[in-house]
């Protein structure tokens, strides 16, 4: 019974291992410590506070004034002052303040979007070329095994050295493109690294994550649209032009300064009083409002092509989508069972086909299988455009 439970531990601690390397745990570790996020973060927290201190009040002002005529008993006066805008516009100050603090939202958001997107693609081109490794390593030593093969029978005079270079070649060239491939996972292992503030994630995965999607077009354009945080940051942008432009209406009328008098001498009696003083913006808000109305008309505009642009930019995805996916199933079809390579090899031993024959049709497969895999890769980049809005 104890060793029945070991097992399960361990094979649930193996599971939860596997899982802890998946895509998903990359982005949620690199949610957590990539700096440019953190530090963003930081930057709209400031944002946050500079908005919510434009909407306070101006600062009293404090006036004294003192005379030195001994023959006025040398009078003094204490003022003490506040001013106000028209009591209208903090009802739309207030507003623009709210919506501005939430548009940082949206700011945020597509800042987030864009790095998890960003982080994605990493693993996805590192998966990619983890497949590759696998494959070429396998190549590389099937290579290697016929130049000894070739050289073999060229010593026992069943091959000729066209043959022999021919395979040698194959080789070298397999052996380059092996250590390319195995150069650019190291670069891309540090891009991830680089995404996780310096700390270092590990994906040895060689297949891709499984993300269900409803391939109804109108239904994921239209979620799409709807939740991108550019698209709802212009939005948000539209409707606060509009109340821009009634604040600035507001700004037209009449300031308000209220204030307590205070005078004293040394002859006189004290005296007190109140101050009233109004401004009227005759001059400062000249041509305000013509330029917010036309602020206005470019924020709705602004959104109109941005829209335009964003379903432009997902019809494109969804034709290469669907593209890929019918590629894609082909090539799976083909390459469902991978014996093509162990029949030529069977071919070769058993003399149906030459060196020079076996080596064309192993390069036309190995075609064919690198496209298969890059295919494969162009889709799954694809899919995570297309269902970036999940992130």
């Amino acid at each position: 019974m104890l060793k029945k439970l070991l097992i399960i531990v361990i094979t649930g601690l193996s599971f939860q291992a596997m899982a802890q390397s998946s895509v998903q745990r990359i982005l949620q570790e690199v949610e957590k410590n990539n700096p440019k996020l953190q530090a963003h973060q930081q930057y709209l927290e400031a944002q946050k506070l500079g908005i919510r201190s434009q909407n306070n009040l101006a600062n009293p002002e404090l006036e004294w004034e003192k005379s030195f005529s001994s023959q006025e008993g040398k009078p003094y006066e204490i003022l003490v002052s506040q001013s106000f805008d028209f009591p209208t516009s903090y009802i739309y100050k207030n507003q623009l303040r709210d919506e501005k603090i939430t548009n940082l939202k949206n700011i945020q958001a597509k800042v987030r979007q864009d790095i998890l997107l960003e982080t994605e693609l990493i693993c996805f081109e590192l998966i990619y070329r983890n497949k590759q490794n696998i494959e070429l390593s396998a190549r590389l030593d099937n290579a290697e095994k016929l130049t000894r093969f070739f050289e073999k029978r060229l010593q026992e005079g069943d091959a000729n050295i066209l043959e022999v270079n021919k395979i040698r070649m194959l080789a070298l060239n397999t052996k380059n493109q092996l250590q390319l491939v195995r150069n650019k996972i190291s670069n891309l292992k540090k891009d991830l690294q680089k995404q996780n503030g310096g700390l270092e994630l590990n994906l040895n995965d060689l297949e891709y994550p499984v993300v269900s999607m409803d391939e109804d077009t109108k239904l994921l354009l239209a979620n799409a649209v709807t939740t991108d945080p550019y698209l709802n940051q212009l939005r948000a942008n539209e409707q606060m032009a509009s109340k821009e432009t009634s604040l600035i209406k507001t700004n037209s009328l009449p300031k308000i300064s209220i204030g307590y008098r205070y005078l004293g001498s040394d002859l006189m009696k004290e005296a007190n009083g109140m101050k009233l003083r109004i401004s009227i913006p005759l001059w400062e808000n000249k041509n305000k409002v013509k330029q917010a109305k036309l602020m206005e008309l470019f924020r709705k505009e602004e959104l109109s092509f941005e829209k335009t642009e964003k379903e432009n930019e997902y019809e494109k995805l969804f034709q290469t989508f669907f593209s890929l996916k019918s590629s894609l199933s082909d090539y799976q079809n083909v390459f469902a069972e991978k014996k093509y390579d162990s029949f030529l090899r069977k071919a070769l031993n058993f003399g149906e086909i030459s060196g020079i024959e076996y080596l064309m049709e192993s390069i036309y497969y190995y075609e064919s299988f690198d496209t298969y895999l890059e295919i494969e890769h162009e889709y799954n980049i694809n899919k995570a455009k297309i269902l970036r809005y999940l992130l």
